[in-house]
């Protein structure tokens, strides 16, 4: 057996180790690398350094000259990265320590040859399949895998065998749930194209020929929380219960005004119990009970709740009838549509929700890139069942049916909208998670642009535009999320009353800005607040009380920070980040996204088959990233073990086989 990279690797870390040297510390002592990658790479056998590098790394840990001294040889680092290149081909390492010394030797002789002749490419695969053969490599590359990835001028340079095949995993990762399936698949002459042909682009003349789908009746904004109560028949049976807990909820919150909390004591379990039960049944919006410890006594948001609870005159239960017979119509509307190209995964609870849903999608749907394309897409604002078994099987008709699916981060998240991103991903649709932003361009505000920034730069912003206060917190314990929360409480203290004003209109909705006035200290401040809010939406300009100017600007920060937080766990470590397409074992990602722009322009692509994409390789993973918004779509995993078992196992359950767990 020959002693290869990959033996001298392992010999290399082994005395490393005995020496009690970390990668970092023999990096520093030889001055070969930056980093401890280099180091890193050496004893994986992906890498050989020069050859006086790798001298002075073998002379620090003391490996004997006689294992190291021909990967210092002139011309072997071309040996390493065929090896490397032709590895990432496969999707498995190769080296030649199963061959005697003197094949070795004719192996590595043409390995250095092929990169110094000039061939054509029917030379250049002859060549390369000859290699293959003293790897033990099968199937060997047919004609029409290595004209579609590799070509002659692959062999020019061991860098250029390696963007070759880097071009070639590109696709295979999209198709693929590990590179050795891949080569298998793809390398064979008859099959290529029918096997690349989901990847094709796309044109939208389809979409464009379609007629105009404009059937669903509009419900305006206005209307929107009709949709969330029960049928209006049934508010009017509950009427004397809705009374009681109405007045209750009154009462109650003067009570808290004039006294406090003492009076929460003075309630009877019996009647707590009996509230609490009749808020669950009407569904309330109120975060915790009477009987919860964590119950917040806010009189404002309990009076709100009263008057979302309280029965409705006939009037506005005739209103809200008809509202709901709309909805219901566009039910049956989407049920028989044509087709359903996008799901708007989402939650709503509160007014805020309906509105911000409604005003994203009509947006969104009505971009100029996205107009002439005719889409039908499921708006779950403009529908409405009572019945929640019969909700959830529309819900999940609608997202088996749809190609796309648009996941709204708001500002909480449901089980239900987490479940039907998670069912989209394993479908194999694209999934596209829409998080909010704090935008406000005359202060130079896009928490997005400034939330990419590296820390340093997030500093010097501070130390420029801040006050000696400011600079004042600026030292290495603070981290980059601290820094860009000063940064825009800089900003922000410039804005004038106008600019607030403009800013809680735009941002009301999906900041739940009613909801997040709870982080006022005062129960005064909060009912004042809601109450400027309550004017803006009737089409006041009046501007926030100058006393509660701080705590907006620190609930837009506080929201702004939560939501960069919130899509950089999207793009990496969410739980719902990748799912396996149970088709075929891929690895799907989502496609975060920050404005309805971005949205349209990504989805516009989705549709074209045309996303720009490229693959990113560390020492964990392959990822394709989306280039744009820097999601990941698509992972394999450089874990030996993982491939192999995805490879084994996922391989079984597609055959049909049957797999029984102890």
């Amino acid at each position: 057996m020959t002693f290869t990279v990959r033996h001298l690797g392992e010999m290399i870390k082994a005395h490393r180790q005995q020496k009690n040297l970390t990668q970092e510390q023999v990096a520093e002592k030889t001055a070969s690398s930056k980093s401890r990658t280099g180091i890193a790479l050496l004893e994986q056998g992906r890498r050989v350094p020069e050859s006086a590098e790798l001298g002075k790394i073998c002379s620090l840990l003391a490996v004997p000259e006689r294992y190291w001294q021909k990967f210092a040889e002139p011309g072997y680092e071309k040996v390493v990265c065929f090896e490397e290149a032709i590895s990432e081909l496969v999707g498995r390492p190769i080296d030649l320590s199963h061959l005697d010394d003197t094949s070795e030797t004719v192996a590595i002789e043409r390995i250095k040859g092929i990169f110094e002749s000039d061939l054509t490419n029917e030379q250049a695969l002859d060549e390369l399949n000859s290699l293959m053969v003293f790897y033990d490599i099968q199937p060997l590359m047919t004609t029409a895998f290595f004209e579609k990835y590799i070509k002659a001028d692959a062999l020019k340079s061991p860098k250029a065998l390696l963007e070759s095949i880097r071009a070639y995993q590109v696709d295979a990762i999209r198709l693929f749930n590990s590179f050795s399936a891949a080569y298998e698949s793809l390398n064979r002459d008859v099959f290529l194209d029918e096997v690349l042909r989901p990847l094709a682009a796309r044109d939208d003349d389809k979409y464009r020929k379609r007629t105009d789908w404009d059937q669903i009746e509009v419900i305006d904004n206005k209307k929107l929380p009709n949709l969330g109560y029960i049928a209006a028949k049934r508010l009017k049976r509950e009427r004397t219960e809705r009374e009681f807990v109405a007045t209750f909820l009154r009462a109650l919150a003067k009570d808290l005004r004039e006294k406090g909390m003492s009076v929460l004591d003075s309630i009877s379990e019996k009647k707590r119990r009996k509230v609490d039960t009749l808020l669950r049944q009407f569904n309330t919006s109120l975060p915790h009970g009477f009987m919860s410890p964590l119950f917040a006594a806010d009189p404002d948001q309990l009076e709100r709740e009263a008057n979302l609870l309280a029965p409705k005159d006939d009037k506005n239960l005739a209103e809200m009838a008809r509202t709901q017979e709309t909805g219901l119509r566009n039910l049956a509307r989407y049920l028989g549509a044509d087709y359903l190209d996008v799901y708007v995964a989402t939650s709503m609870r509160s007014e805020s929700d309906f509105i911000s849903v409604n005003s994203f999608v009509t947006e969104l749907f009505a971009h100029e890139e996205l107009r002439p394309l005719k889409l039908r897409y499921f708006n779950p604002t403009q529908s409405w069942i009572e019945d929640r078994v019969a909700k959830g099987l529309v819900e999940a008709l609608m997202l088996r049916r749809a190609n796309f699916t648009i996941y709204m981060a708001q500002n909480s998240d449901s089980f239900g909208k987490d479940s039907e991103a998670s069912v989209a991903l394993g479908q194999g649709q694209a999934v596209m998670v829409y998080v909010p932003k704090l935008y406000i361009p005359e202060l130079d505000v896009d928490s997005e642009s400034l939330a990419t920034l590296p820390r340093e730069a997030l500093v010097k912003c501070v130390n420029s535009e801040g006050t000696d206060e400011d600079r004042d917190i600026l030292d290495d314990t603070v981290d980059a999320q601290d820094v860009l929360s000063k940064l825009l409480e800089i900003r922000l203290r410039k804005a004038s009353p106008e600019i607030l004003t403009k800013t809680a209109r735009l941002h009301w909705a999906d900041f739940a800005l009613y909801e997040e006035a709870k982080r006022i200290k005062t129960a005064e401040g909060i009912a004042t607040f809601r109450g400027w809010l309550d004017s803006l939406l009737s089409g006041s300009d009046d501007p926030i009380p100058s006393h509660l100017e701080k705590d907006f600007v620190g609930i837009l920060i506080a929201l702004a920070i939560g939501f960069e937080r919130r899509s950089a766990v999207f793009r990496e470590i969410h739980p719902l980040a990748l799912q396996v397409i149970l088709s075929s074992g891929v690895l799907n990602g989502m496609i975060v996204v920050r404005s309805v722009d971005s949205c349209a322009k990504l989805l516009k692509q989705l549709i074209l088959n045309d996303l720009q994409l490229q693959l990113d390789v560390d020492e964990h993973n392959y990822k394709l990233v989306e280039s744009s918004t820097r999601s990941t779509i698509r992972v394999i995993s450089r874990h030996s073990l993982i491939g192999s078992a995805f490879a084994t196992y996922y391989a079984q359950v597609l055959a049909g086989s049957e797999l029984t767990v102890q």
